[in-house]
């Protein structure tokens, strides 16, 4: 799905290394993987969130309920 890509970063040793420790990952590329999915499950939860009370599904429960 996705394709590699590799970059530099300057990124304090002393922040990835606590994170290393503080979320058990095994390298560094897992800990900036495992961190960017992160904020994106983040950012798509906001907007959903955002959106509360604006769709309109249009489901009659008791269908459904009596569907299962």
């Amino acid at each position: 799905m996705y394709k590699n890509m590799h970059t530099t970063l300057d990124i304090p040793s002393e922040l990835i290394e606590e994170a290393m420790r503080e979320t058990g990952a095994k390298t560094k590329s897992q800990l900036i993987k495992d961190a960017l999915q992160a904020q994106i499950d983040r950012a798509k939860r906001k907007r959903l969130l955002a959106s509360k009370g604006k769709i309109d599904l249009d489901i009659d429960l008791d269908v459904f309920r009596k569907r299962k």
